[in-house]
């Protein structure tokens, strides 16, 4: 969607259609996420909004963001042990640097599940893949080379 397409007035219709009371924090949360494709923990999303929010709690974030995935306004998994939130809500894989924590989406070739699940009613799913990003690939290249 186009950035200027979250406005305040969209984004509280949007938390009052899906149940959710509309708040400062929840909307600056959502303006920040859903304004672009992008992939934060928690954390970072707190860090990157507590000087314009300074008084919006670690706390506020996590349950705002674990609400959003909850109802499928974004999606959730985990790398290394740490939550990741998506914007992207559309079928797609990632690819992860090991090295530098890099995180970029990967169209993906399917919108099926792999195998047949049998009574499943599977809704979606990310394939993760891990490496080296070109930066990293690079360097580590250079590195050996000397």
């Amino acid at each position: 969607m186009q950035k200027n397409f979250w406005t305040e007035e969209t984004i509280s219709t949007l938390l009052r259609k899906h149940g959710l009371r509309v708040t400062a924090p929840r909307i600056a949360i959502c303006k920040q996420l859903l304004a672009q494709h992008c992939h934060y923990s928690a954390q970072q999303l707190h860090e990157e909004l507590a000087p314009l929010h300074p008084t919006m709690s670690p706390n506020t974030v996590y349950l705002t963001l674990n609400q959003l995935a909850a109802i499928g306004l974004i999606r959730s998994f985990n790398i290394d042990g740490n939550t990741i939130f998506d914007s992207n809500t559309a079928t797609h894989d990632h690819a992860h640097c090991r090295n530098c924590n890099t995180l970029v989406d990967l169209p993906s070739n399917s919108e099926m599940p792999p195998v047949n699940m049998g009574e499943w009613a599977l809704e979606w799913g990310t394939r993760l893949w891990s490496g080296l990003c070109p930066d990293c690939k690079q360097s580590a290249n250079t590195t050996s080379a000397s």
